[in-house]
């Protein structure tokens, strides 16, 4: 792109051609005007495309002053509109006997569903949403609630042209992009699905995809005024200079006035520099009601890890920004950490840990004092398993005598690790456990593995039960247990999930009678816990884990 300082003076009927570095003298100013938008080094218009451009200018139906769109975002949400409103416009008022208020009520649970599975997986990944490529590639258990969810919503849209309004918006509401060489961002301007009702966007581009240029990416957001979260992820790219892309960007998100959420990937090793231009650009351009930033690849300051990085400090000037996240696997064994705004400080730029996350290595490894000082800071408490056991664990809680939530990711490997009766702080108010029992390995006997599930959830049950009695956990108000897809796939004869959430034992009931099916019952997957948190009225719930990638850890 060449800047404008570069470009000498022009008459009224010369233009600059920016490939060549030229000046170009034609007949008139309008030969001028209309060649310039061929003649750019950005953004320019293709060449084949200037015959069709010529027809559309001399044909006599043609009438400048006809033309009210006030831009290309305009102008592709009328084609989406109008496009919709002529397949449903004659059905609208037509009568399907179902009373419209029961019809919104049931459309309103299918969306209620669909939103669930998509905000359960958010916040297990921290944000960090799969594309509609990886959904297509690998199986979930995500993309199997997902597909449930939006065909009952899609089957509801094709009854009538009056249902189908109605669903467009619920089916909407998030909308994920893949943008690649064969399918640029373009491709997706006039998609129906997008409007006001859109809340959540996602646009990931693909490995040399072409970044799309300004008048693209503006005519995106113009047809998406009431977006409340958007996910960035992006690929090293040639095609265009990045942080002029980047800066860009930044001044179109700052129009959103509904925006308040903004998450950002890119690979490993660019990491540094393309989230440094964001932090940068936004700083200075950032969406009035934005009140969370989160990038999925960031850097840790390794000596004080509990304080804001230093490249995230020109973010914190933000007036309506309230938190700030980065993951990072370079400061063993924190992989995660968000900050809030201090609300004891006097210092409005101040910012306090609130929430860590940490992959837990082998028994006996001795932390350093700088990441003890970071576990004691943190309200939220995120542990995975990676071979810890009970001791690193005990080492770890005891150290955080203000935490308010607790969340466990492990396994059958190791069931001391969920052994936190005694070391659990008496400050928690919320307890979430991740738990994959197993089979038997290599054991080709399916009753012998149904047994061996069985045990395990009995001996989980027993364990947390423990540390859910008032003695051990005062404050608390909520558990919940979620538990890995792979196992509920392979042991339908155990399990039983009316909504591909939530999760119960099955219980066969015999019939009174020889002639009738047997009637398939439920009880509870802990019932020990169930019972105790009924007793205390804390919530309780068991739940599928929904993964991206039912095989990953």
């Amino acid at each position: 792109m060449v800047a404008n300082s570069n470009i000498p003076q022009l008459e009224a009927n010369e233009c600059f051609d920016e490939v060549w570095k030229a000046k170009v003298r034609f007949n008139n100013p309008s030969q001028a005007l209309l060649a310039q938008l061929f003649l750019k080094d950005d953004g320019a218009i293709p060449l084949p495309a200037f015959d069709a451009l010529l027809s559309v200018i001399r044909n006599p139906s043609f009438n400048v002053k006809d033309i009210k769109f006030k831009d290309c975002g305009e102008f592709c949400s009328f084609v989406a509109s109008s496009r919709v409103e002529i397949v449903t416009r004659r059905g609208w008022g037509s009568e399907t006997g179902i009373p419209e208020v029961v019809l919104e009520g049931a459309l309103g649970i299918l969306s209620d569903g669909l939103r669930g599975v998509y905000e359960d997986v958010k916040e297990h990944y921290h944000g960090q949403m799969p594309t509609s490529s990886e959904r297509s590639e690998y199986g979930s258990s995500f993309e199997d609630a997902l597909t449930a969810w939006r065909e009952a919503l899609s089957t509801c849209a094709l009854v009538h042209s009056s249902w189908h309004v109605r669903a467009r918006p619920l089916l909407g509401f998030y909308h994920s992009c893949h943008a690649s060489g064969r399918l640029p961002l373009s491709r997706s301007l006039t998609n129906p699905s997008l409007g006001p009702w859109t809340r959540d966007l996602q646009i990931r581009f693909e490995e040399r995809s072409p970044i799309p240029h300004d008048a693209t990416v503006s005519a995106f957001f113009t047809r998406l005024p009431n977006l409340r979260t958007f996910h960035l992820d992006t690929f090293p790219n040639k095609s265009r200079p990045y942080d002029i892309f980047i800066a860009e960007l930044c001044k179109l998100l700052s129009s959103l006035t509904s925006l308040e959420e903004l998450y950002f990937t890119t690979l490993a090793e660019e990491k540094h520099k393309r989230s440094n231009d964001l932090v940068q650009h936004l700083s200075k351009a950032a969406p009035p009601k934005l009140r969370l930033v989160r990038f999925t690849s960031g850097s840790f300051d390794s000596a004080r890890p509990s304080l804001v990085p230093q490249w995230l400090s020109p973010l914190l000037s933000v007036p309506s920004l309230e938190y700030i996240s980065i993951q990072d696997f370079d400061v063993s064994p924190l992989i995660g950490a968000s900050w809030s705004r201090s609300k004891s400080s006097t210092d409005s730029n101040t910012f306090d840990l609130v929430e860590l996350s940490a992959r837990l290595g082998a028994p006996g490894r001795v932390l350093k004092d700088s990441v003890l000082d970071a576990f004691k800071a943190a309200k939220r408490l995120n542990l995975e398993y990676a071979g810890g056991g009970e001791a690193t664990v005990g080492d770890i809680l005891s150290s955080c005598p203000s935490l308010l939530s607790l969340s466990l990711c492990g396994d059958r490997r190791d069931p001391k690790f969920f052994d936190i009766a005694k070391v659990l702080p008496h400050s928690v108010e919320e307890l979430n456990i991740t738990f994959s029992p197993s089979g038997i390995p290599d054991d080709d006997n399916s009753e012998e593995n149904a047994l061996a599930i069985i045990h395990q959830l009995d001996a989980f049950d027993t364990r947390v039960f423990q540390a859910l009695h008032p003695g051990s956990s005062p404050r608390l108000r909520v558990v919940k247990i979620y538990i890995h897809p792979i196992p509920v796939m392979n042991h339908e004869d155990i399990f039983y999930s009316p909504n591909h959430r939530q999760l119960y034992r099955k219980k066969v009931v015999e019939s009174g009678t020889e002639e009738s099916l047997n009637e398939v019952g439920t009880e509870p997957v802990l019932p020990l816990c169930q019972r105790i948190c009924h007793e205390r009225a804390v919530s309780f719930s068991v739940q599928i884990r929904l993964l991206r990638d039912d095989f990953e850890d």
